[in-house]
This record gives C-alpha cells, sequence and structure tokens, in this order.
C-alpha cells in the first residue's frame, strides 16, 4: 500500500512528526523523575551522575545542579545520535530508507518499553542510550525527503520535514504533561514495577508503534544504490571526502545547533527568573515560538524554494537570529520586547534549519546520499550534546548575558563561514 510523490512526503512528514513527539514526551516529566531517584537514595549509579552533576555546577545540591543533571542526560541521548547518524544512514543507502526505519522505530519501541519499566536509574539510562541511537534516523528520513524531491524543491520538502520535527516537539511536552495525570497505571508503579509517570512511557510506546506502522505500510522501498568506500565510520572519512562543502555545511550545521539549543535550554530559566514565568507560562511561552516555526516551515519556505538559493534563505534566517538575540538583550524586562525577540528568532531558526539540509543534500552525491545526510546531522547531534552542559555552566557561574553573547558570537563565525562556502549549482 506504498504511496508516491507527494503522498510520501506527507508520510515522511508524520514519521518524524510521531519520532519527535515521543521523544519530546519525556521533557516536562524530567524534574520529577530526577526526584523521584533522589528520594530513593538507594540506587548508586545515580548518585554517581548526580554527584558529577554537583561537581561541574559547584553548587552541591541545589536546583542548578538538577538542571544540570538534566542537561548531562540529554546530552548522552543526543551524544549517541552524533555517534548513530551516519552509520545508520550509510547503511540505508545499501539496504534502503525504509528498511533501516522500520529498524530503528523498532528500536526505539524496545527503548520505550525499558523506559516503562524503568524503576532502577541505570535502565532509565539504558533506554536513553537506545533511544539515542535509534534517534540517527533523521537522517534517514532527510535522506528519504531528498529521494522524494528534486533540486528545485529540496528546500521546501526539508522545510515540510522540518515542520513536523517542529510540531512534534511542540506536541510532545504538552501530551507528556497531560499524560502524567493519567492514572491509569499508577497501581504498576506503586507496586515498584514501573517507572514514574508510566502512562506517558505507555504513550510514547503507543506513538512508536504508530510510526513503525506508517513506515511499514505507507512508506515506499527505494532501490539502493550504494558505493562502498571502506570507512569503518563515515566520520573517519570526512577529510577524504569528495565532496568538502559537504564537510564546510556540516561544520556550519554544529555551530548554528551549538548555538541556538544552547540558547533555547537557558531561556527557560532566564524566562523563570527574568520575568518570574511559571512552568505553564514557560509552556505556552514554547507554544509560541512552535507555532512560528510550524507557520514558517510549513508555508513560508515552500514559497521560498526555487526562487531564493539555499544560501540566501540560511544567511536570510541567522540575520533573523541575530536581531533577535539582540533584542533580547535589550529587553529590561519588558514583555513586549521579550515576544518580539522571541519572533525573530523563532523566524530565523525556521529559515536555517530546512535551508542548511537542503544545502547539504545538494552537496551530496546520490548513491551516498544517506550517508551525507547522515554526516550533516551528526554534526547537529554533536551540537546538542554540547550545548546544555556549556550553556547551563555558563548561565549559572555568570548570568544570562553572558550565554547569549556566546550565542550570538557563534553565529557570527556562522556567517564567516557561510560567506565563503559556494552555491551549489545543479
Amino acid at each position: 500500500m506504498a504511496l508516491k510523490g507527494n503522498h510520501s512526503r506527507i508520510v515522511l512528514f508524520f514519521i518524524v512528526f510521531t519520532d519527535m513527539m515521543g521523544f519530546s514526551l519525556l521533557f516536562p516529566l524530567f524534574p520529577k523523575t530526577i526526584e523521584h531517584f533522589l528520594q530513593k537514595g538507594d540506587d548508586p549509579v545515580f548518585r554517581l551522575f548526580f554527584d558529577w552533576a554537583g561537581y561541574l555546577s559547584s553548587q552541591g545540591n541545589s536546583p542548578y545542579t538538577m538542571v544540570l543533571f538534566g542537561g548531562i542526560l540529554g546530552s548522552i541521548y543526543s551524544l549517541l545520535q552524533f555517534l548513530a547518524s551516519p552509520l545508520w544512514g550509510r547503511y540505508s543507502d545499501k539496504v534502503g530508507r525504509r528498511s533501516v526505519l522500520l529498524f530503528t522505530t523498532f528500536g526505539n519501541i524496545l527503548g520505550y518499553l525499558v523506559w516503562i519499566f524503568s524503576s532502577q536509574f541505570w535502565m532509565f539510562v539504558l533506554s536513553r542510550v537506545i533511544t539515542g541511537a535509534m534517534g540517527g534516523n533523521l537522517s534517514v528520513a532527510s535522506a528519504a525527503m531528498a529521494d522524494h524531491t528534486d533540486s528545485k524543491n529540496r528546500a521546501a520538502g526539508m522545510g515540510l520535514l522540518g515542520a513536523g520535527i517542529g510540531l512534534g516537539f511542540v506536541m510532545g511536552p504538552l501530551l507528556g504533561g497531560i499524560s502524567s495525570q493519567w492514572t491509569i497505571l499508577d497501581s504498576f508503579y506503586e507496586s515498584g514495577l514501573f517507572v514514574v509517570f508510566p502512562s506517558s512511557a505507555g504513550f510514547a510506546i503507543l506513538i512508536s508503534i504508530i510510526t513503525f506502522l506508517l513506515v511499514l505500510f505507507f512508506l515506499p522501498k527505494t532501490k539502493p544504490d550504494f558505493v562502498s568506500t571502506g570507512e569503518i565510520h563515515p566520520l573517519f572519512a570526512l577529510r577524504s571526502s569528495g565532496s568538502q562543502a559537504l564537510v564546510r555545511i556540516s561544520l556550519l550545521n554544529l555551530l548554528f545547533v551549538l548555538s541556538f539549543s544552547g540558547f533555547e535550554f537557558v531561556v527557560n530559566f532566564y524566562l523563570a527568573e527574568g520575568f518570574m514565568f511559571s512552568p505553564k507560562e514557560i509552556g505556552f511561552t514554547f507554544l509560541y515560538i512552535g507555532i512560528i516555526i510550524i507557520l514558517v516551515q510549513g508555508g513560508l519556505v515552500r514559497r521560498l524554494s526555487g526562487k531564493w538559493t539555499e544560501k540566501k534563505i540560511v544567511f536570510v534566517g541567522v540575520c533573523s537570529v541575530l536581531f533577535g538575540l539582540l533584542s533580547l538583550l535589550a529587553t529590561n524586562g519588558s514583555f513586549g520586547g521579550l515576544f518580539f525577540s522571541l519572533f525573530f528568532l523563532a523566524l530565523g531558526s525556521a529559515l536555517v534549519n530546512p535551508g542548511l539540509s537542503a544545502f547539504a543534500s545538494l552537496a551530496s552525491g546520490h548513491s551516498d546520499l544517506g550517508k551525507s545526510m547522515g554526516l550533516f546531522r551528526s554534526f547537529g547531534s554533536l551540537g546538542r550534546a554540547i550545548s546544555p552542559i556549556a550553556f547551563s555552566l555558563l548561565y549559572f557561574q555568570k548570568g544570562p548575558g553572558l550565554a547569549f553573547y556566546t550565542s550570538f558570537l557563534l553565529l557570527l563565525g556562522f556567517l564567516y563561514f557561510l560567506r565563503n562556502t559556494r552555491e551549489i549549482k545543479i
């Protein structure tokens, strides 16, 4: 029952949407989950992680340590994505996108099953390791989208994929918070069999099953056109890559993700401390950001695709983010100034992400598109692995100003390298 053309793009949209929604369900549950293991007090693996976070933060047993601890757990997931994305992408060139996506989505189901049974902290960490490794499948979805779009419509296709990712990130925390109130599985938690918030973990399993069925019944097979390069891991072949443009674009992705995800991580505390926002108000602020990203990636990028070059889309996006950061630094506690700044930050990121993805796919050869997109995505994952720890340390030691200025300086470096990156002509 495979679909082709535009229908395949819609299926890929729903695949990344459900994948990201399942992953981000856990975000609002992190604080209470960490508190749960802290109160147990008899878990040596948890104590090892928590003491390390206290040492890094120089704050001991404090809310700052809890936040950094959450950042470390988030970094584990992203680090595994960094290592796995090129491997999944390369393997999809050999056996086809659909086969790899079936395997990784099934792996996510297993990872979430480990989560629901995580009455011990080591099992909770194992769940993050499994789902992090399987989360490298975004590179395969990106390659599949490139398979189903021509060069003129590549940015539009990547924009649709970005809209699915953005919508999943918006809906995941929302549904995670709602599902945490469901009590249908609480008796298993009380008996010591299931983790805290078992209904949320069960909901993540259900979402992953839906993703698996979407891939199984609706995503068409692709015919591999694989050329073996013999490297153990595609990252080892960076220096000998036939496309230096791809290497440069991947490094650009690292710079942008490091800058923007660092901002995203610390802005929660900035809103709580600088504007006295409650968790609910912070959630609605991110909903505002998410809606802008979805509208831009699902609509504006599609209109610009084929009219603007990928490099121009990225350039305008980064300028918008830079303007948003400068405005944020000048808000001085103004609510109007805050949301004015967040508008340009969201608008810019919504242009940069699909623009860079399309740029990377155009710089890739057809026979190794999956490997190339895996390299590109893996550098973004590396940025997400570094940013929670680095930016939380900057924020808690020196304040929000230095953290935002660091994002700004990283983006200036991004603009310098972008200016010296050639357009890809097809």
